[in-house]
């Protein structure tokens, strides 16, 4: 193998062991190819940064296993800093003899020794509200964080328009392997609609770098409406998706009920091949969000209190996703609105397959060449006025290829706080 191959194949090794470790890993649907058969991948990987220090890991997914549709994946990671993140998710499960429903769960704790959190506390800034528009990059608090994630995913694909077929046509197009038609807008002809019920369990405890009256665990369902009307989930070329979401925050002992909405809207359009292209996409997304009763207030505890959900739970920019040269939660506050524009591109050269050990061990059928630029902003208060002066933005360029039906993208983001080096799954939108 000469020195390029090796060089290559150590890049897409351990970018695909990195991405597979995520627990976003959750949402990607994989179908086997045939029923009955049983698929098992597995990659063990080593890593260093700044909070994890040296780390080890190990990442599997099984597909196929008691259902042919359904899925399985665990991850474990330690480190010689004493952090260490465990996962375990299933997807795709179906009640026997309902067609139309579909069944997910997740399970996530994990460990920081250190870590930067955009919340009160820092003695630099004690005039400054942390993570609002306008606080500084350095308003943070580093310090141990202990975090959990339990969630149960009810999904029930409406039989209208392509949902007709039942979930399982769903998963296929999320394949990218239907004729999927993705014409006008209109859920009775075409398209999938989704209603989802989702109980969760949410806890960020920062010891006595937790902020005052901030509950250090939070509980409640989402509830969601899903119109996907592109022609595929994973490699859309035309279409939309639009999905509202509400989450309601049950009260606790040290915090009062809450409520936020969100609505996205993502557009795609192709640009048709050429000499260098197979393929060119110019992908849109919209999204906003409100906190309706960040104003109001009950009392708790003998006190009036705002009903506002936990900085960790509620409106927030940054991250994987939206403003993505900004840490995780950088921002958040009552409302939010958030733009993304993207130009994608599949190469005519694909050299993956062709990279010794790597492409005999992994599907490697396609890979995405990318160009973005995001905007937004938060607020305290909902006015299209205010969310839309003195915005946040973002640049930057990565690579994207799927590998054993999962979507796992390398992004580099710059935004006026610096740069960030991105490696997740699934496309952001």
């Amino acid at each position: 193998m000469n020195k390029t191959n090796r060089l290559a194949g150590l890049l897409f090794s351990g970018l695909l062991a990195l991405t597979l470790s995520s627990p976003a890993l959750s949402n990607v649907e994989v179908v086997p190819e045939q029923e009955g058969s049983i698929n098992f991948s597995a990659v063990p990987y080593a890593f260093q940064s700044r909070d994890w220090g040296t780390a080890v890991g190990v990442s599997g997914i099984v597909t196929g296993w008691l259902q042919p549709q359904m899925s399985v994946f665990a991850t474990a990671i330690t480190s010689d800093n004493g952090s260490r993140l465990g996962f375990a998710g299933m997807n795709n499960l179906m009640i026997p003899g309902q067609s139309q429903w579909l069944v997910d769960l997740q399970l996530l704790n994990s460990y920081y020794d250190a870590t930067d959190y955009y919340v009160s506390g820092n003695p630099d800034y004690q005039h400054e509200k942390a993570g609002s528009n306008d606080s500084s990059a350095e308003n943070y608090v580093r310090t141990s964080g202990k975090e959990a994630e339990y969630l149960a995913r009810f999904r029930y694909i409406l039989p209208i328009g392509d949902g007709i077929n039942g979930a399982l046509a769903s998963m296929m197009h999320r394949k990218g392997e239907t004729s999927h038609n993705s014409g006008s807008m209109n859920p009775f002809a075409n398209g999938f609609t989704t209603v989802e019920i989702e109980p969760f369990y949410l806890r960020q405890d920062l010891g006595e770098a937790t902020p005052a009256k901030e509950d250090t665990s939070t509980n409640g369902i989402r509830l969601i409406l899903d119109y996907d009307n592109r022609d595929s989930t994973q490699e859309p070329t035309t279409g939309n998706h639009v999905e509202l979401k509400v989450t309601q925050g049950w009260s606790r002992k040290r915090r009062n009920a809450w409520r936020t909405w969100e609505l996205k809207f993502s557009q795609f359009f192709d640009l048709g091949a050429n000499d260098l292209w197979q393929q060119q996409v110019v992908a849109l997304n919209g999204w906003v969000a409100d906190t309706p009763t960040w104003n109001r207030t009950e009392n708790l505890n003998g006190a009036e209190e705002y009903r506002r959900p936990p900085s960790y739970a509620g409106v927030s920019l940054g991250g994987w996703y939206r403003l993505r040269g900004y840490s995780s939660n950088r921002f958040y506050g009552r409302s939010a609105v958030s733009y993304s524009a993207e130009y994608r591109v599949k190469p005519q050269w694909q050299p993956l397959q062709q990279i010794p050990l790597l492409g005999d061990w992994y599907s490697l059928p396609w890979w995405q060449w990318t160009v973005f630029a995001d905007a937004g902003r938060v607020a305290d208060t909902f006015s299209a006025r205010t969310l839309h002066s003195d915005m946040k933005f973002s640049v930057g360029a990565g690579i994207r290829f799927k590998a054993e039906g999962v979507i796992a993208r390398a992004e580099i983001a710059t935004s006026e706080e610096g740069s960030r080096i991105i490696m997740f799954i699934n496309q952001p939108f």
